[in-house]
């Protein structure tokens, strides 16, 4: 919608044109990204334009830079950190009155681990089961290596990544699926890895059938002579 405040007593009038980001509509950015916020006003000169967050005004300072291209008002933050995250006002006023612009910006961080990997071990045709978990799953994506390989989804691997948990099951454990097993999450801001080591081993099989042992007898044998005289 347009915000539009004209004078009846003379020609001055000061209007916000719908802006590029709505009101309604959060912006969603990620920690190290550029984030520009702007909206288009017409109106009477002099007009005065002052940004806030959270009901402070801020300057063109540091990490913020404000510009102006003929009725496009802007504020340009340059390097994103989670502190950039809260609601920004646009406040335009002349002789005339006041028009506003409202949005909130949310910042994401790089995932990190909460839940790292446990060590386990597993015999063969034995189920194997790892897990960990990540404090932030926004545009986040999972892999799996085992010794520098990706590991991929398959009948013989299970993998999932749901509610900021990610799991790798394993049905029926083989001896190649031991290694150093690193899971990484990664989104725009970065990403995180952890790590273990996985040991499969070979089932020692029941001895159905007792070895026997030969007792082995020794004896001594000693030979007597008599000598007659």
């Amino acid at each position: 919608e347009k915000y539009r405040i004209l004078s009846r007593v003379t020609s001055s009038s000061l209007e916000l044109m719908n802006p590029i980001k709505a009101d309604s509509n959060p912006m969603t950015l990620y920690v190290g990204k550029q984030a520009v916020l702007q909206c288009l006003l017409t109106g009477s000169s002099p007009m005065e334009v002052v940004w806030h967050k959270d009901n402070i005004a801020i300057s063109s300072e540091g990490n913020y830079v404000m510009k102006c291209e003929k009725n496009k008002y802007s504020l340009h933050i340059k390097s994103l950190e989670l502190t950039d995250q809260g609601v920004y006002l646009c406040k335009a006023s002349n002789s005339v009155g006041t028009a506003t612009f409202t949005t909130e910006l949310k910042v994401i961080k790089k995932p990190s681990f909460v839940k790292t990997i446990e060590p386990a071990s597993a015999a063969v045709n034995d189920p194997l089961r790892l897990e960990c978990q990540v404090d932030e799953d926004t545009g986040v994506t999972v892999t799996w290596t085992r010794d520098g390989k990706k590991v991929h989804l398959s009948l013989e691997c299970k993998m999932s990544f749901e509610d900021k948990v990610a799991v790798v099951e394993i049905p029926k454990s083989k001896l190649k699926d031991s290694g150093k097993y690193v899971c990484t999450a990664t989104n725009e801001a970065g990403s995180s890895s952890c790590e273990a080591m996985v040991t499969v081993q070979g089932k020692i099989l029941k001895m159905i059938f007792p070895l026997a042992f030969k007792k082995t007898c020794v004896i001594d044998l000693r030979l007597i002579l008599s000598f007659k005289a």
